[in-house]
C-alpha cells in the first residue's frame, strides 16, 4: 500500500469508515506486535497492549490533525502503551521469566547471519535497539522516528550512526550494507 492510499484510510476513518479501521489495522498489526515484543519481552503481552492501543486510537482518532503522522502516531502509543505496563507493578519479574520464551518465539530457528545479528543487537543498549529496528524492520523514515521516540532530528540521526557503528564493530564486518 502506498503512502497515499494509507493517508486516504486514515481520513476515512476519521470519517467514521470502519472498513477502513480494518484496513489499516491488517496493515499494520503485524508490525506493531512485533515491535512491543521486542520492547517488552513477551508476545502474549504485546498482543493485549497492541490490542489496547487499536481500541484507545478508535476513540482518539479525531485529534489526529494531520494523516502524514498517522504511522509515528500510532509506534508512540505503542511504545508508551508498552512503558505504562513496563512502570506496572511486577512487570520486571515477568520480564526476566519470558526473555528467553519471546526470543525463542520470534526466531525459533534463525538462519545463521540473522543470528549473529540478532546477537550483536542484543548487545546494543535499548534505544539503539529500538532505533535500528525502527529504521531497518520496521522502515520508518527518520523524521517519523524523531516522533515516535520524541527527539529531534539531529537527535536521531546521530544516534543511528552511533548505533550503525556499534553493531559493525562488534561484527567486524564493513559490508553490512547498514549505511542507510
Amino acid at each position: 500500500m502506498t503512502k497515499a492510499q494509507l493517508d486516504l484510510l486514515v481520513l476515512a476513518f476519521q470519517a467514521g469508515d470502519e472498513r477502513a479501521l480494518t484496513l489499516l489495522y491488517q496493515f499494520y498489526q503485524r508490525k506493531l506486535r512485533l515491535f512491543a515484543t521486542s520492547l517488552s519481552g513477551d508476545p502474549v503481552v504485546a498482543d493485549d497492549l497492541v490490542q489496547n492501543v487499536w481500541l484507545k486510537l478508535s476513540r482518539r482518532i479525531s485529534r489526529l490533525d494531520d494523516p502524514r503522522v498517522f504511522v509515528s502516531w500510532l509506534y508512540k502509543a505503542v511504545r508508551w502503551e508498552v512503558l505504562d505496563w513496563q512502570k506496572s507493578a511486577g512487570q520486571r519479574l515477568v520480564n526476566s521469566l519470558c526473555e528467553q520464551e519471546a526470543a525463542t518465539w520470534l526466531a525459533p530457528e534463525p538462519a545463521a547471519q540473522y543470528s549473529t545479528l540478532h546477537q550483536a543487537m542484543s548487545e546494543l543498549d535499548g534505544g539503539s535497539q529500538q532505533l535500528l529496528q525502527l529504521h531497518y524492520f520496521h522502515q520508518l523514515e527518520l523524521t517519523e522516528i524523531a516522533l515516535v521516540l520524541e527527539v529531534p532530528l539531529g537527535t536521531v540521526k546521530s544516534r543511528l550512526h552511533r548505533a550503525r557503528q556499534q553493531l559493525k564493530a562488534q561484527l567486524g564486518d564493513e559490508s553490512l550494507g547498514l549505511d542507510d
